[in-house]
């Protein structure tokens, strides 16, 4: 069955594992990958070392990301042009979760992000207008020797506004969204598994 990736209050009232730095969301989308090593410590840190433009495929749905902002010639070019991980905020980092945070408005040309220097800057309460996006990799143990990277992303708007640009912008995006984080999860699979 096709996941939309859209949770209701309903669903959001018995969710299980609900990411303390965003307990409230209307988003959510995630994969997965095992990932056979006896090194699990080593995951992690290639996730957050992972550069998207080394990705043939990453790198085209990233410039197909940009085209509006050339388009409408937009002067913040750079906003977009240097994104990846690094522009988000580390909000946690340990030997099996890193969970990193971003505010904006990510529907707009240049993501219209804010500056978030800490996890209590993210925590703080979304204006109205300006979403807030966190995502979670975690590595969980399965067996000895095979582990399961998870990669979440969690989205929250504050307002019915602020959800209406968002669901477009999330239907717009979604499929390759995910076609992004399953290749960056195959892409630390296989490098770890090539250590072996």
């Amino acid at each position: 069955m096709l996941n939309p990736g859209f949770v209701t209050r309903k669903a959001l009232a018995s969710w299980q594992d609900i990411p303390a730095f965003l307990p409230q969301f209307q988003f959510h989308e995630k994969h997965r990958a095992v990932i056979h090593t006896t090194r699990a410590e080593n995951i992690l840190p290639l996730i957050a070392k992972f550069d998207v433009q080394q990705d043939p495929v990453i790198r085209r749905l990233m410039s197909l990301r940009k085209f509006p902002q050339k388009f409408l010639r937009n002067q913040q070019a750079n906003a977009i042009d240097n994104f990846g991980l690094h522009s988000f905020t580390l909000l946690k980092s340990s030997a099996s979760e890193l969970c990193y945070g971003l505010r904006g408005q990510f529907w707009r040309a240049g993501f219209g992000l804010e500056n978030v220097p800490d996890a209590g800057a993210f925590q703080a309460p979304a204006a109205p207008g300006s979403a807030k996006l966190l995502f979670r990799y975690r590595v969980t143990e399965l067996a000895p020797g095979q582990h399961e990277l998870c990669t979440e992303t969690f989205i929250h708007c504050p307002d019915k506004s602020t959800r209406l640009k968002m669901t477009a912008y999330w239907l717009a995006i979604r499929a390759g969204s995910g076609w992004i984080r399953k290749r960056t999860l195959e892409a630390v699979k296989a490098n770890i598994e090539s250590q072996v």
